[in-house]
């Protein structure tokens, strides 16, 4: 019987040296990151009849469908006086939350779905991983576009500090790149990963201040809204979707603990979720 032995080459040792050579590994095929960004996106819906208005159709069709949900009363969305319009409100938070799903489940799925070339050819397998998160990026641009339209129709101008909500999504992002990065390998030996993880997102939606807002925990009245609360407050997610909604609504940049928690968390994700996909890397192609 034939036995395989791996050698992890120092892949598992967590120094600086280690994290030069993967950045200056990765920093050397960077054109091929550059051509598989536009190469995924111009794919992403090449034999798609609506082709790129599926970009925008997710979240506009959710927002609209709970905007009428709550106008008919069926269900009940308070909101507080001086606040945005709920059709808005909705938008921009499936809207990121849309962002968060997407930017994490590409690259979760980034590995799996190129077997053929990780199998062939040898480069940093990071590179797949990125182009597949810049993709989310790109689509988020475009769902923003969407949502600046809508803004401008309903008539409701946001605070000019709403310029400083890329500060928020910058950790919003690494969260998801560092989520995927770590479930990436998994999901080359179990591809139900993928699957799961989607599932999850669709059920976390109603998990963050996206369809509606956070409840205050001085004027709840009921044990649910306590509950919500407290599920918002050990959601990282929530946190950068509440500072985005106070930029808007308030102009104010509320940098809250959670918040502040939420970022470092979010960056020590990437870091443990980029070296564990560096330490698997070895095994990737013949598990696919």
């Amino acid at each position: 019987m034939q036995t395989t032995i791996y050698d992890a080459s120092g892949r598992d040792r967590i120094s600086l040296a280690a994290w030069g050579h993967m950045l200056r590994e990765f920093w050397g095929y960077r054109e091929l990151t550059w051509r598989l960004i536009s190469r995924n996106f111009s794919a992403q819906f090449r034999q798609s009849f609506l082709g790129y208005l599926w970009v925008v159709l997710p979240p506009v069709a959710t927002a609209v469908v709970f905007a009428l949900l709550r106008q008919a009363q069926i269900v009940n969305v308070p909101m507080a006086e001086g606040s945005m319009p709920y059709v808005l409100f909705a938008l921009m938070g499936t809207t990121l939350w849309g962002f968060f799903t997407q930017i994490t489940l590409m690259t979760t799925n980034s590995i799996a779905s190129a077997g053929n070339l990780v199998s062939r050819i040898y480069f940093p397998r990071e590179v797949l991983a990125v182009s597949s998160a810049f993709n989310a990026v790109i689509n988020l641009a475009i769902r923003l576009a969407v949502l600046a339209l809508m803004f401008a129709l309903v008539r409701y101008a946001p605070h000019w500090q709403v310029v400083l909500a890329p500060l928020l999504l910058i950790p919003l992002a690494a969260l998801g790149v560092g989520l995927g990065l770590f479930f990436a390998p998994i999901n080359t030996m179990m591809h139900d990963v993928g699957r799961m993880l989607e599932f999850a997102f669709q059920f976390g939606l109603f998990l963050a201040p996206t369809v509606y807002p956070t409840p205050d925990l001085a004027t709840a009245t009921g044990r649910w809204e306590r509950v919500l609360f407290w599920i918002h407050s050990l959601n990282p997610v929530s946190h950068f979707l509440y500072a985005v909604q106070s930029l808007v609504e308030t102009g104010v940049f509320a940098v809250t603990r959670g918040l502040v928690v939420s970022t470092g968390l979010s960056f020590l994700i990437l870091a443990v979720g980029w070296r564990f996909f560096h330490i698997c890397e070895p095994l990737l192609a013949e598990r696919l």
